[in-house]
């Protein structure tokens, strides 16, 4: 029974610190933050599984969710209201990263039919887990590059160095770096295909 009243209460409490906060106070949204902060990055980090990517995606729920505050009516409980903000978010990041990963691989043909459905579809959250699954089979497929051209690709497209500044980096020409960028990308592009036409991958 202690534990009914404790969540009814801790429910009232955090309705009354929504309203103070829409009442101008800004001080209000703090607690709410300390009491979900932890719960939402785990549920982000469980989706990306990259720690600061995570906490960057957390910052960045809290301040979307303290935008949207003004127009939050009670009628669901505060930790829903932000769990769907957190979803979304990471939605959008995975998304945003299939996109980079697309243009990474110019090369792939533009219509072949059933080549790309998966990375020229919009995710809905039931695709999360599709979205894990290719996120792992490119972090192998990029492993499985030779040394060379996954140092250059890691560094040009993770990294977001330029290719100036790489050569100067390796000690190699620009030309040298483009050439081992277009040969991993073309090397990607035929290991990654298999996948998405969902065919065995032959390694």
């Amino acid at each position: 029974m202690a534990n009914t009243k404790q969540v009814e209460s801790d429910h009232i409490n955090e309705n009354e610190l929504v309203k103070q906060v829409q009442r101008g106070d800004t001080e209000a949204f703090n607690p709410l933050i300390l009491k979900y902060e932890k719960k939402i990055y785990n549920l982000i980090y469980q989706r990306v599984g990259n720690r600061e990517t995570a906490q960057d995606l957390c910052q960045e729920v809290f301040l979307k969710a303290w935008r949207a505050l003004p127009n939050f009516k009670n009628q669901s409980i505060f930790y829903t209201w932000i769990y769907k903000i957190a979803v979304n978010c990471t939605i959008d990041y995975i998304r945003k990263r299939k996109r980079q990963f697309v243009y990474t691989c110019e090369e792939l043909p533009e219509n072949p039919d059933g080549v790309l459905p998966i990375l020229q579809t919009q995710l809905s959250p039931c695709q999360i887990l599709e979205m894990e699954e290719l996120g792992y089979i490119i972090r192998k497929t990029v492993h499985k590059l030779p040394p060379q051209q996954q140092r250059v690709f890691r560094l040009h497209y993770f990294d977001e160095i330029p290719i100036k500044e790489i050569a100067v980096c390796i000690n190699k020409t620009e030309g040298t770096i483009k050439a081992h960028l277009h040969q991993a990308r073309r090397n990607l592009r035929n290991m990654l295909l298999p996948y998405l036409q969902n065919e065995p991958l032959a390694w």
